[in-house]
């Protein structure tokens, strides 16, 4: 009896000795932006006044994060609504046939040919969902999975860039 005690405690205990570092290795600081650029974080960019900051949104319809995050009272609907009073940002959403499936050219807009044939040649063509890509002046600032990481990083990374925006009159 007492010895499978014992081996009850030790399995235990290890159990939570596993669940503790897999907390920590995955622990995020505040504020911290997982950037897509090594080395460096979405808030070490800075956006010219003509510059468009691009979101770009990996989706499938048989994705169900992707359904939730699409709407007018979801992530896709509060973007949305923020862009209309910040004429410098657009969004472009990707969808694929189905998760299963590599995404194709023709589901590219047209304006997002380039990172088309920049996915092609990376054969990135069957990225996570959602995935969520900041550009500025087609330059890939982040990018991120999931659909906690809209609140969390995306969107208010978004709007950081779009704050920091430089203006000409005020560097004068």
């Amino acid at each position: 009896m007492r010895n499978s005690m014992k081996a009850a405690v030790k399995c235990v205990l290890a159990t939570l000795l596993l669940a503790a570092a897999v907390l920590l290795l995955n622990a995020r600081f505040p504020d911290e932006v997982h950037s897509a650029v090594p080395g460096s974080k979405a808030r070490d960019v800075w956006v010219a006044e003509d510059e468009v900051i691009t979101l770009v949104v990996h989706s499938a319809p048989d994705c169900k994060y992707c359904v939730r995050w699409k709407g007018p009272f979801a992530g896709e609907g509060h973007f949305k609504s923020w862009a209309r009073t910040h004429p410098g940002t657009q969004l472009f959403i990707v969808e694929r046939a189905s998760i299963a499936s590599n995404e194709k050219p023709e589901d590219y807009p047209q304006e997002l040919r380039w990172l088309s044939e920049q996915n092609q040649k990376a054969q990135r063509l069957r990225p996570g969902t959602p995935m969520f890509e900041v550009f500025v002046a087609q330059n890939l600032v982040l990018r991120s999975y999931g659909l906690d990481s809209w609140d969390e990083d995306v969107f208010p990374a978004v709007k950081d860039l779009d704050a920091r925006r430089t203006h000409r009159a005020a560097s004068r």
